[in-house]
């Protein structure tokens, strides 16, 4: 069954490293640092009441994943991405939560379509509500349900990866005009599932997923 987790229960049993690191990315999210902005070390010591050693290892789990580049005499900064990077990170994207709906197919329980159609309902809610950041997390939630299904940790683990690597590439702020795209193609997606029409929801997600981060 599908478990949406809150922030702090997924940070139960992290190291410290990666809680710092789950911090600065979330700066980043917010904008307060920008692609090529500097991020010094003594500034998130300081204001997480902590020493220098496990910001510098949470910067470093940041550089494997991509997100931020350590420059000679600069120190690290907020990786810059370019139109290719997003274009090939949304390819990866894609496949993934296609990969996610074929390996669900045997999931679908009513229990589990009962509780994706709740999960739906609340982001319809939330899209007449013109709650853009609401709108775009509660997607977000709708894939990830699907992924959870799998049980394949691996691509979940990639998902969320990607999923972070978009949102900071892309520097995703979505308006109301990007949720008016996003929109009917994410409805024949989530419908699809609903009438477990796999290959229509592949079709529509993609369509969605280029619309909404591309």
């Amino acid at each position: 069954m599908y478990n949406n987790r809150t922030d702090t229960q997924e940070l139960i049993g992290k190291s410290l490293p990666d809680q710092i690191s789950n911090f600065i990315l979330k700066k980043i999210l917010r904008e307060d640092y920008k692609a090529g902005e500097k991020i010094v070390e003594e500034d998130i010591a300081r204001e997480l009441n902590t020493s220098r050693a496990p910001v510098r290892e949470a910067l470093y789990l940041l550089q494997v994943k991509g997100i931020v580049d350590r420059v000679p005499r600069r120190g690290t900064i907020v990786k810059p991405f370019t139109d290719k990077d997003v274009s090939d990170y949304l390819v990866v994207m894609i496949g993934i939560i296609e990969q996610g709906i074929s390996l669900s197919q045997n999931m679908w329980t009513d229990e589990n379509k009962e509780q994706f159609k709740v999960l739906y309902q609340d982001t319809k809610e939330k899209y007449r509500q013109q709650d853009v950041i609401e709108y775009q997390d509660n997607a977000e939630k709708l894939f990830r349900f699907i992924l959870y299904l799998t049980d394949n940790k691996a691509l979940i683990k990639f998902y969320e990866e990607t999923n972070q690597i978009l949102n900071v590439f892309a520097q995703v702020q979505w308006d109301k005009e990007t949720v008016e795209d996003f929109a009917p193609e994410f409805d024949d997606f989530a419908n699809a599932i609903l009438e477990s029409n796999f290959d229509q929801a592949k079709v529509a997600v993609a369509k969605a997923l280029k619309k909404g981060k591309g």
